[in-house]
């Protein structure tokens, strides 16, 4: 009998609590958070191998980005997501690190952000919150 899979989607805490990602995605407009909650429900249930592009793409060995794509305007923007398989020992868990809008092709202050914030719950200095859609 298959496996059934089901991703938990959790969203980083700062030091002082705040919830980060939570907030800019409760900011999107209601089109970009329908995309948004569309490309995470088709990746909740696949297997980690299949988590590819244009959805999905490792940018470091511990840390990647969900991306999706919204017409506005007649101007199409461009999201990501930076994140992490973790926590590391719960299985089907991917956090949130870092919610952008995708400005420049490679964001280097935006990779590094979510690299930082990775290594902040590696020491127990941040912490996640189940995410709500």
């Amino acid at each position: 009998m298959a496996e059934t899979i089901k991703w938990t989607f959790y969203g980083y805490v700062t030091p002082n609590r705040r919830k980060d990602v939570q907030g800019w995605f409760d900011a999107l407009s209601p089109e970009a958070q329908d995309e948004a909650r569309d490309v995470l429900a088709y990746l909740q249930h696949q297997p980690r191998h299949l988590w590819c592009r244009p959805e999905f793409d490792v940018l470091d060995h511990d840390t990647s980005e969900i991306r999706f794509k919204v017409n506005v305007l007649h101007e199409q923007r461009v999201y990501r997501i930076y994140g992490a398989f973790w926590p590391e020992r719960k299985r089907y868990s991917f956090t949130f690190l870092l919610g952008k809008d995708k400005k420049v092709d490679n964001d280097r202050n935006g990779k590094k952000e979510a690299i930082d914030r990775l290594r902040r719950l590696r020491r127990g200095e941040a912490t996640i919150h189940e995410f709500e859609f």
